[in-house]
């Protein structure tokens, strides 16, 4: 959610499918990958091989168009982290693929803890990791906030008994979140 990682993921997906000899839409298969991955991989019935070759396109950062922060991103962080806020980051990539985009834009500074793949909890939006968050560093339920750019995002921060947050460019989503944001600076306003 921190980043616009999806047209660097899609073009890391396509080009993997290319190298075996399968043709995908650019919107379509965006649209597959950004409910999740496995969701994408069971559309295209990707093979094992396959998603080694997405791994390997996705960690080639220079790959064209680059993950970038949304608009606004550092600066909202910096300023909830100067109010006291604590942030953490939950992500089912790996350590390393968080680990940079945080680094290269100068934002891990502003995080506790962070929860990846590497931590092995069920996936979204299964609650563990967030509980694992909440009980590790003693969060109240009642005043956190799981921040998201999918369902399934908010539903392991809700599942969890915290409040979820939706990030989306769509002006009416179909959401369970109990807050929905455009711009990522209005989650200055969420009280």
């Amino acid at each position: 959610m921190l980043f616009d990682s999806y047209p660097h993921i899609t073009s890391a997906f396509i080009k993997a499918l290319s190298a075996f000899g399968k043709d995908a839409d650019y919107d379509e298969a965006k649209a597959h990958l950004e409910i999740t991955f496995a969701h994408a991989y069971e559309h295209y019935d990707v093979s094992e091989e396959e998603k080694a070759e997405f791994r390997k396109h996705e960690h080639n950062y220079d790959l064209r168009p680059i993950a970038v922060p949304f608009e606004n991103t550092y600066s909202t962080l910096e300023t909830l982290f100067n109010n006291g806020k604590k942030h953490f980051l939950y992500t089912h990539r790996g350590f390393e693929t968080s680990q940079h985009y945080l680094e290269k834009y100068g934002m891990k500074k502003f995080f506790t803890a962070f929860v990846d793949s590497s931590n092995n909890f069920p996936l979204k939006p299964a609650p563990d990791a967030v509980n694992f968050i909440c009980d590790t560093y003693g969060l109240d339920r009642n005043e956190t906030v799981m921040i998201g750019d999918r369902e399934i995002d908010v539903l392991s921060g809700i599942n969890a008994g915290c409040y979820g947050c939706l990030f989306t460019k769509n002006e009416k989503p179909e959401t369970v979140a109990q807050f929905v944001v455009h711009d990522i600076s209005e989650i200055l306003n969420i009280e």
